[in-house]
């Protein structure tokens, strides 16, 4: 009996810190590719706003920018969509 409660633990704390990883795992869209934006139209964007862009790659289900900004460089992720940020990273 003590084997079965073990195995049912242990695979308990398997399916838990699968969810855990599974949800921390960034959502920014789930609309096709051919729908989200070019690069060039969010590099665009971001330099409309002030940013200088460094580069513009895909991560995921997101576009990744590393722009720099008042002296601060910045990883910004955004749904491709609508262009939207989803999360800022300011390293330095």
């Amino acid at each position: 009996m003590m084997k079965v409660a073990l195995g049912v633990s242990t695979l308990s704390a398997i399916i838990f810190t699968s969810t855990v990883s599974a949800s921390a795992a960034m959502m920014c869209t789930d609309a096709p590719v051919e729908k989200w934006m070019s690069r060039d139209q969010v590099a665009k964007m971001f330099t409309e706003k002030g940013y200088e862009v460094r580069k513009v790659k895909r991560e995921d289900n997101c576009l990744e920018v590393y722009a720099i900004k008042d002296g601060k460089k910045m990883e910004i992720y955004i749904d491709p969509v609508n262009g939207k940020v989803v999360k800022t990273k300011i390293k330095g």
